[in-house]
């Protein structure tokens, strides 16, 4: 079960039309992309995420949903929420 902020970035992630790297993160969660340490925040709690096995990256790069990750804790409206932030340049 995931909590607090590691939701928010798979909630994230979950929304986006396809892999998302650490700055369109950093703007789906409502943080300051422009702040170099708030997107290494964020880009911490997916590499965390992708060693749990939630999260893959593609080629070593942008993040996605793992095959068969569980999204019970994440609700519909959360992810909705952050769909808006998610994927912009």
């Amino acid at each position: 079960m995931l909590s607090g902020l590691y939701r928010e970035v798979f909630a994230a992630v979950v929304a986006a039309a396809g892999p998302v790297n650490g700055v369109e993160l950093t703007r789906a969660v409502g943080w300051e992309a422009e702040i170099k340490n708030e997107v290494e925040k964020i880009r911490h709690r997916a590499y965390v995420l992708e060693k749990r096995g939630w999260l893959v990256r593609a080629n070593d790069g942008p993040f996605m949903s793992a095959p068969g990750a569980v999204v019970r804790d994440v609700s519909p409206a959360s992810a909705e929420r952050l769909r808006s932030g998610a994927g912009t340049a």
